[in-house]
């Protein structure tokens, strides 16, 4: 299907959601291929649908003319160059690794393998919240207001939480019973924070950084590649 090809969702029929009706014709598209949307709505929640059911595999932009908006589409294809949210996709899913590693150390009372561990996790994430902050949040900060402020105020809120977990990984050995129920709270902030991550910032990043031709993703992955101080 070429790129020429318009679905336009005014069509969609009668009580079918329009993410319904555009899936079912994206699954039918494989790699490689591209297709633009006519949206009379902001398109926003509608791709990040698309991009969960398509296992985010989606590259997109939209264009609008006042009346609604055109968006144009990309199914990657398994040799295209990971893109930015990939990146900090991947980069979500290691460090949930690392956080079960350190929980199932600590249930099994390897007590030094887990501070070792918890440390390792500790630069991973704060160097991840430093990214966001610094570099990615600015780039949406007019287009997704709302959501970048809520991802500040939750980078604050885990920050404070690392803060404490370092604090029990200090203690001696039998001061820190409490570990596991600090991580296991880390764990759900996490779990619900990248998810609105995810499904609400990542497109308008991914857009954002479409503009400076790999020079964001570059940043981005040196950064998170950098060694622990």
């Amino acid at each position: 299907m070429s790129c020429c090809y318009v679905l336009d969702l005014r069509l969609t029929p009668q009580g079918v959601p329009a993410s319904t009706y555009a899936y079912s014709v994206l699954r039918e598209m494989g790699p490689g291929e591209s297709l633009r949307i006519w949206s009379p709505e902001d398109p926003t929640l509608l791709m990040a649908q698309l991009q969960n059911h398509m296992r985010h595999t989606l590259v997109w932009h939209a264009a609008t003319d006042g009346q609604g908006y055109l968006v144009t589409l990309h199914i990657r294809g398994p040799g295209e160059a990971l893109a930015l949210t990939d990146t900090l996709r991947r980069d979500h899913d290691d460090m949930d690794a690392r956080l079960v590693r350190s929980l199932s150390l600590v249930n099994g009372g390897y007590w030094r393998e887990a501070v070792s561990e918890v440390t390792a996790f500790d630069h991973a994430l704060r160097a991840h919240i430093l990214i966001e902050n610094d570099l990615l949040a600015p780039l949406a900060a007019r287009d997704a207001e709302e959501p970048t402020t809520l991802m500040r105020r939750e980078h604050d809120d885990i920050l404070i939480q690392l803060d404490a977990i370092q604090e029990v990984c200090a203690a001696p050995e039998e001061s820190c019973k409490d570990l596991d129920t600090w991580l296991g709270l880390l764990a759900a902030s996490l779990n619900k924070h990248e998810f609105r991550e995810e499904t609400l910032l990542f497109d308008a990043w991914e857009r954002a950084a479409s503009v400076g031709h790999g020079t964001l993703l570059n940043e981005v992955r040196r950064r998170l590649s950098s060694p622990a101080p």
